[in-house]
């Protein structure tokens, strides 16, 4: 799955390399330089959930990965908003809040300073050491910056929405298709069907389904991708099955569901993503029960990154679990990762459903997988998005 949630404005694009996307480097450098920090970034609130839109870092000990989203409950980012930490910190660890929040210990939190982009973003500069003399003074720093920046995600935002809908128009897109793997034997069990945009200013799918969201043609994009994987089903080898990526906004749309049902005497699983929040899982259950009927699997993502998700499952009760990248990755390393890998597994086999690896990329981790009953896995060790291979 290659998915992300939106948010309500002000939202942030992706710009390009030049222009408002150089702008806005500079002006985190600018911001991170200024007040001696080794770190910089805009972050921005997804719901229930935050991700890095752009950073700049000089040589830190901070731990971080753009664009990867993580549950907002307990970061730094939703205490600020919540007005329960200051907007500047010169040692984190004095502060009754931020001493005990895990971020400080897992990220390095030293001392931070932060402003909000409107109510859905935080400009945010940070060191992983106490910094003595930081004040009033940077956060003021920050908001004139804050400001400035608010206005070139503005104009970011009118030329996206422009290329989203170029891509719409053209179908300026192709789709590859990732093997899902047999842990136990290394076969081939079906493939999961993943976008790919030709637009630079689209580095990844998500970032073109997110600009869709914002120019309110998600579900369109959603239903032209969908479509584009489904006339593959015919050739997908030795009867595998097919996954196509879908909203819950998506699926509560009758001409998105039809569409479905039409292809449904093929073997067909549908990954509910996260491009929006499921506000109402009463109302979501009515198309589900309609394509489990029909013979549609259905297949819920990123097990184990947060309690919500666990609510999810529960509330969805999917024929397959997807494990979150996050847990997969250094699993034969972390001990904790082991345990909650472990739990889940046993979980799986007490709920009869069955359990896939996303994002494997060392042996290390593919046969730590194999080692705990794992049963199925995706990633570049056991095979990369590509074209179909012949029948």
């Amino acid at each position: 799955m290659e998915s992300t949630e939106t948010a309500s404005a002000p939202s942030f694009p992706r710009p390009r390399v030049s222009g408002e996307g150089l702008e806005i480097r500079r002006l985190l450098r600018l911001a991170r330089v200024h007040l001696g920090m080794e770190f910089a970034a805009v972050i921005e609130v997804l719901d229930e959930h935050v991700a890095l839109r752009a950073v700049d870092c000089g040589q830190t000990t901070l731990n971080f990965l753009l664009d990867h989203r993580t549950p907002i409950e307990g970061t730094y980012t939703q205490h600020i908003l919540a007005g329960t930490l200051p907007t500047h910190l010169a040692d984190t660890h004095w502060h009754p809040v931020s001493r005990d929040l895990p971020t400080t210990r897992i990220h390095g939190v030293g001392s931070y300073a932060a402003i909000p982009i409107g109510s859905r973003a935080l400009l945010v500069c940070a060191s992983g050491v106490s910094k003595p003399g930081l004040d009033e003074r940077a956060t003021q720093f920050l908001g004139l910056l804050a400001e400035v920046m608010g206005e070139q995600l503005r104009r970011a935002q009118i030329g996206e929405s422009g290329r989203i809908h170029e891509a719409l128009d053209g179908s300026r897109f192709r789709m590859v298709y990732q093997p899902i793997v047999d842990l136990m034997n290394g076969g081939v069990v079906g493939y999961e069907a993943l976008a790919r945009f030709d637009d630079p200013g689209f580095p990844t799918p998500a970032h073109a389904f997110e600009a869709a969201m914002r120019a309110g043609v998600g579900v369109q994009l959603e239903l032209l991708t969908m479509r584009s994987a489904l006339l593959q089903l015919p050739a997908v080898p030795g009867g595998g099955r097919l996954n196509v990526n879908l909203s819950a906004e998506a699926l509560m749309t009758p001409s998105v569901v039809d569409v479905l049902l039409r292809h449904a005497h093929y073997p067909l699983s549908v990954e509910i993503t996260e491009h929006t929040q499921v506000r109402d899982y009463a109302l979501l259950a009515q198309p589900l029960g309609v394509l489990r009927k029909a013979g549609v699997e259905i297949v819920v993502d990123d097990a184990g990154a947060g309690f919500a998700n666990f609510v999810h499952l529960l509330k969805l009760r999917p024929s397959v679990i997807k494990l979150d990248i996050e847990i997969v990755r250094g699993v034969d390393l972390d001990p904790m990762r082991l345990a909650l890998t472990r739990s889940l597994v046993g979980f799986a086999e007490e709920a009869k459903v069955s359990l896939v690896a996303e994002g494997i990329e060392t042996d290390g981790e593919l046969q730590t997988l194999r080692a705990l009953g794992v049963g199925f896995g995706q990633g570049f060790i056991v095979g990369r998005p590509a074209d179909l291979p012949a029948a």
